[in-house]
């Protein structure tokens, strides 16, 4: 989700065009290992010089005070190794841990988009159809395509830099939105641009298409999602949570958004603000499995996971970061970051290495003016993989 308190350029800052906010707390440091089916000698099949760099790493970047806890989980053919830092919960002090289920944002939309194509797939929809055959009442909808709304190419502005929205958002962080209002908020403020001449990212966009599902198959995107993904994928801790709430032992949330207030738990505010934009929850686990499975095209025909990663020289893309029928491609690794207010997620794969790097944590002041998640990420893989990093743009 997109930073409320005014729009910014998509590569010049990534994370603050896709969330509400960005947060921080410090607590207790604590660090542990799950998931490991190697010898510690040997985590993941990495060398250990490059799992001990990680762990400094993630410490580090807790007792700094830059989240209250963070989870790192590596995977490669070898097997999967996971650390984490500090605390899932501050009061009372829970230490954190991996299968604990957290807010991912905008990975959300590596699932919209994924069900998107495969209702193409289907032959029940095609990605250069307008908008307007599936979905009512969006302004110049005839000339928006299904393709440039995964793209981020349609034009559609952002509806959290609509300043009535946020004002509306921060009176009442609990407010179950409907997406229509959302949209509402985005065709205020008119197009950024004709559509398909620019790039810029827009929760409008997804949002948008998960209505397109939900239209298409006459049922609600939540089942939609768990019949054709979930369930099929057994990804049994990811949800579409129906409230604010969460089925499982879950991370809490820590937000330095909200105006007034240094550090606020948000925990329980409501996720309807991203829709199919961002209201999903997840667990490490799990998007470990789901980078592998979205990344390599698992999911889609080969002809179509092509098309998929094709990309416009627009806005901000560049040779080495692009954004695609959503999915970010950076450096070699595919996948997609996600915020929304109190949790901060990035979720990446290569499939030259067959490897995945999921992180995870539970605060979003930003450092030095770059999201938290990013420096984590950048940080993190620089270690585990010193030839094939993730070079994540650094933001301003």
């Amino acid at each position: 989700m997109a930073d409320p308190r005014g729009p910014r350029p998509h590569r010049r800052n990534p994370v603050r065009t896709r969330v509400l906010g960005l947060a921080l707390g410090l607590s207790l440091l604590t660090s542990a290992m799950a998931g490991c089916s190697e010898s510690p000698a040997d985590p993941a099949g990495l060398p250990r010089a490059s799992a001990d760099a990680a762990t400094a790493v993630v410490e580090r970047f807790v007792a700094d005070g830059h989240a209250p806890g963070a989870i790192i989980e590596v995977s490669t053919p070898e097997g999967t190794w996971s650390h984490t830092a500090g605390d899932a919960s501050t009061s009372p002090a829970t230490p954190m841990s991996p299968p604990l289920q957290h807010r991912i944002g905008s990975i959300t939309k590596t699932f919209t988009t994924t069900l998107i194509l495969q209702l193409v797939d289907e032959g029940k929809l095609g990605l250069d159809d307008p908008v307007s055959r599936f979905v009512d009442g969006v302004p110049g909808g005839d000339q928006i395509t299904i393709r440039m709304l995964g793209t981020m190419t349609s034009g559609l502005s952002e509806y959290l830099a609509n300043p009535e929205f946020r004002a509306a958002f921060f009176a009442d962080p609990h407010r179950v939105w409907k997406p229509q209002e959302l949209l509402d908020a985005s065709y205020a403020l008119g197009p950024q641009f004709p559509p398909g001449t620019d790039s810029a990212y827009s929760n409008a966009n997804t949002v948008l298409l998960g209505l397109v599902v939900e239209n298409v198959e006459s049922r609600p995107f939540g089942e939609v999602l768990t019949e054709k993904i979930l369930r099929p994928q057994q990804l049994v801790h990811t949800e579409w949570p129906d409230g604010d709430g969460f089925s499982e032992e879950h991370v809490s949330g820590y937000t330095a958004l909200f105006p007034g207030a240094e550090v606020t738990d948000s925990t329980t505010w409501s996720p309807s603000q991203a829709y199919s934009a961002g209201q999903m929850t997840s667990t490490a686990g799990d998007l470990t499995t789901w980078a592998r499975l979205v990344g390599s095209g698992a999911l889609v025909s080969p002809e179509l996971q092509q098309e998929r990663m094709q990309w416009q020289r627009l806005g901000d893309n560049t040779d080495e970061w692009h954004y695609t029928f959503g999915l970010e491609e950076n450096t070699g690794w595919i996948g997609h970051n996600g915020a929304i207010p109190g949790y901060m997620s990035y979720a990446v794969y290569n499939p030259t290495l067959d490897a995945t790097i999921v992180t995870l944590i539970n605060g979003d002041e930003s450092i030095d003016g770059e999201p938290p998640v990013n420096v984590l990420l950048r940080d993190v893989s620089r270690a585990l993989f010193p030839d094939n990093p993730v070079v994540v743009p650094v933001v301003r």
